[in-house]
């Protein structure tokens, strides 16, 4: 008996939806590219014994996406964040999915306790006519994939 598996997805369609205190920013989900999603574990031997590590690994998110004229909210909140950059950490939830062609998800990944870690934006050049591209990286400790 065979299986249907449906068609493989392509990884140029998706969106992002990134949630600060559990609430979705509706906006800001287009970006250009998004690496890191890894789920990963520590295991410790200890006299011939197997076993999980306490301390979960520490995983970074790299999201990039294009600067535009105007203030995204995400811009916003990334700037506020940046004024208390030594004191506070404020910590997102980010939903990963996978779109098919009619733009509904087919698969996602949620990565839990986020904070942003850099943000930072591609050189300057006058003889080039590139788009200006930001980078958001983001360190994690969570992430659950969620198949739909």
């Amino acid at each position: 008996m065979l299986i249907d598996r449906g068609l493989p997805l392509v990884g140029y369609r998706f969106a992002v939806v990134i949630m600060t205190t559990g609430i979705p920013n509706p906006v800001d989900i287009e970006f250009k590219e998004v690496s890191g999603l890894k789920m990963s574990r520590s295991i410790v031997k200890n006299a011939g014994m197997t076993s999980l590590d306490n301390q979960l690994p520490t995983q970074n998110l790299l999201l990039k996406r294009g600067v535009f004229s105007s203030i995204s909210p995400l811009t916003l909140a990334n700037t506020v964040e940046s004024f208390f950059w030594d004191t506070r950490l404020l910590r997102k939830d980010i939903l990963i999915c996978v779109l098919d062609e009619n733009n509904l998800p087919q698969n996602s990944w949620l990565v839990s306790n986020a904070y942003l870690e850099s943000w930072e934006w591609d050189g300057l050049n006058a003889s080039s006519n590139e788009l200006l591209i930001e980078s958001m990286s983001f360190k994690y400790s969570g992430i659950k994939y969620v198949p739909i």
